[in-house]
């Protein structure tokens, strides 16, 4: 007898609803779901204890890029997470009903988003660049550093080719020499300058603003305001105590992500700094940040940048 056909209007509609309970399971007042990227957010709360306690539920969701945090974000299947400046202003500029609620200084002096090449590569200036194939991600923090260095003229015409690629995809064809270099963040820019020897060819330094946020939808905003400021908070006692017990947290890094401990060693290194509301500054700042993607015809959100952003969420 031949098996059923399973009608694609069907499978859309099992995928529809598998959405429909994930919302409405974030939507629960008394837990907070919280996307992590790698496990790292995941990693320094519990290596500091800062998880412990909790007055309500925490449930991590696990992604391995901003992109589709924030597209669980904007589809109301998670209530918070960490996303670096560009692909949160990216996907807010594309209409997503999220805000960016606490602010992660600038870590490792702009060194944690960097485009890298493999060892043996005779690539070694962003003026080498030019008319390369590079791989990213649309709209990623790495896809920013690249419109960045070829805005400012640090990589000049030709233009580089990118190629938007997910991270383990975009690690897999710098290693088979499918693309000259990847344009991407910690912890691969880690991962490739430790385990694969490889090159380090331009970094944020000078052309970002480096920083990262906090971003809320604005469902957890309005009805779980007091999850997320205590949760906050949390998040910030975890980095004061990771900034002074940098090998310990290392440590669960390594068993957290499955990263080679010399990986999470400078990692971790990079990654800290210890979160705060955002200022009017961190703001204003962050207009050259939509500027670029304005001016490479990605956004065409027409707001002022500071709708994006809600100052003084101080945790009680």
């Amino acid at each position: 007898m031949p098996r059923p056909f399973f009608h694609a209007a069907n499978f859309f509609l099992a995928i529809a609803a598998a959405l429909t309970v994930t919302a409405t399971a974030a939507c629960a007042e008394d837990e907070l779901v919280v996307a992590d990227q790698r496990g790292l957010q995941k990693a320094v709360l519990q290596a500091s204890k800062a998880d412990q306690n909790l007055p309500y539920r925490v449930r991590w969701v696990e992604f391995d890029a901003a992109a589709p945090l924030l597209q669980a974000l904007g589809a109301g299947a998670v209530d918070t997470g960490v996303a670096g400046d560009g692909p949160f202003l990216f996907a807010w500029g594309a209409g997503q009903p999220i805000k960016a609620a606490y602010w992660l200084p600038p870590r490792g002096a702009g060194h944690t988003t960097a485009v890298v090449t493999g060892e043996h590569s005779s690539i070694r200036t962003a003026a080498d660049l030019s008319g390369k194939t590079i791989a990213t991600g649309r709209g990623s923090i790495g896809h920013l550093l690249l419109l960045r260095l070829i805005q400012t003229g640090a990589i000049q015409a030709p233009a580089p080719r990118i190629v938007f690629l997910p991270p383990a995809q975009a690690k897999a064809a710098l290693d088979s020499g499918a693309v000259d270099a990847w344009s991407t963040w910690e912890p691969y820019v880690s991962l490739n300058l430790v385990q694969n020897h490889g090159h380090v060819v331009a970094d944020g330094q000078t052309v970002l603003p480096n920083n990262g946020f906090l971003v809320a939808t604005d469902s957890a905003l309005k009805n779980k305001r007091a999850l997320l400021a205590d949760f906050y908070r949390r998040v910030s006692d975890a980095s004061r105590w990771a900034e002074n017990h940098q090998s310990e947290y290392a440590a669960i890094l390594s068993r957290q992500t499955g990263m080679p401990q010399d990986v999470s060693v400078a990692v971790a290194k990079e990654l800290i700094s210890t979160p705060g509301p955002v200022n009017p500054s961190v703001v204003q700042a962050e207009q050259a940040t939509l500027d670029a993607y304005r001016a490479a015809n990605l956004v065409d959100h027409g707001g002022s940048v500071a709708a994006a952003f809600i100052t003084g969420f101080a945790a009680p």
